[in-house]
């Protein structure tokens, strides 16, 4: 019999996301930290607070929430005492550039579950959760946030949407994901043509290459994969993880691996990354909430008698990005 994922095993695709340097994971449509009716929307929530308050951002990521929080609280002369969680095995004081000075004043909780936070009953004064809560067991993570805020705290939250730009996008990243991952030779394809090209790491050896029937072999078998690929990509515009994928195996065939075994990591590499993408586009779309799931998320937050607000969160006007959750005075 098959044993469950464990905690670790489920955030895995997760822990490698951040460890790769992304400051959120909407980093491929906004560069930089937050901007807009997001970073409106928490700076709305951020502006509540008062001098040694804390908020704690849970599912946090790379940070980003938490350093929407530090610099908006030196702007305003306080201190807050700023805690980002999550299950994933994070460090951005590592995983960031210059994060030992950009996170200094926030302390983080790797591997640390929604169901059970490290945080005193009624100790804090903000939570908050940008797609991270609708991925935990609702039942218990609801209670541990209003077991941490209180009568006197709140909590705010964007989480996902059936229909938002975000799910219908992810529709066309999975649909490309399968087509590589099952239906397609182009990893293999790429794979053997990285391993022919092994050691040919002068002009000559590469000049060579062309005299080698097992190298021209699989350059040929190479390229009607890639033209394949060309045709995808031009049929799946939206499934950006396939043009992705063309930039890095060609980053990969412009410099030859000195040995095999690095070609083959480096294949290898390139398929946990669309496994990974994979596994995070199907926890998505099972976490996505409708009106239903939506209306028995907001019966759970108010267990407490806090009054809890929803809305939409429409970035740049019109482009639906998942609904809000407010609970309490946020």
């Amino acid at each position: 019999m098959n044993r469950p994922a464990s905690p670790a095993e489920h955030s895995a695709p997760w822990t490698r996301l951040w460890k790769a340097g992304v400051l959120h994971s909407c980093a491929s449509g906004i560069a930089g930290n937050y901007d807009r009716e997001i970073l409106g929307f928490w700076l709305g929530q951020i502006a509540t607070l008062s001098d040694d308050d804390v908020l704690v951002d849970v599912g946090t990521g790379n940070g980003a929430i938490p350093l929407l929080a530090l610099d908006n609280a030196r702007q305003r002369g306080i201190s807050l005492r700023i805690h980002g969680v999550d299950l994933a095995d994070i460090d951005p004081v590592a995983d960031i550039a210059d994060g030992a000075s950009r996170f200094d004043g926030i302390r983080f909780h790797p591997g640390t579950s929604m169901t059970a936070l490290p945080f005193g009953d009624g100790s804090v004064s903000l939570l908050c959760s940008q797609f991270a809560f609708e991925y935990a067991p609702r039942a218990e993570s609801a209670g541990e946030i209003l077991r941490i805020i209180g009568t006197k705290g709140s909590a705010a939250m964007i989480v996902h949407s059936t229909d938002s730009v975000i799910a219908t996008v992810a529709e066309a990243q999975h649909h490309g994901c399968r087509w590589l991952l099952s239906e397609s030779d182009l990893l293999p394809a790429a794979g053997r043509l990285l391993d022919a090209m092994a050691g040919a790491t002068s002009r000559e050896a590469r000049t060579a290459l062309a005299r080698d029937p097992v190298a021209e072999s699989a350059r040929h078998a190479f390229n009607d994969a890639a033209s394949k690929l060309m045709s995808q990509i031009e049929a799946n515009p939206s499934a950006e993880l396939l043009q992705q994928t063309a930039q890095r195996i060609s980053r990969l065939l412009a410099h030859p691996f000195a040995t095999h075994d690095e070609a083959d990591a480096a294949i290898s590499s390139l398929r946990t990354w669309i496994e990974d993408e994979q596994q995070r586009l199907l926890l998505m779309q099972a976490a996505a909430l409708d009106q239903q799931s939506l209306d028995d998320a907001v019966r759970l937050l108010g267990a407490s008698g806090l009054a809890v607000r929803t809305g939409r969160l429409l970035y740049g006007g019109d482009t639906c990005m998942g609904w809000t959750i407010v609970v309490g005075n946020g």
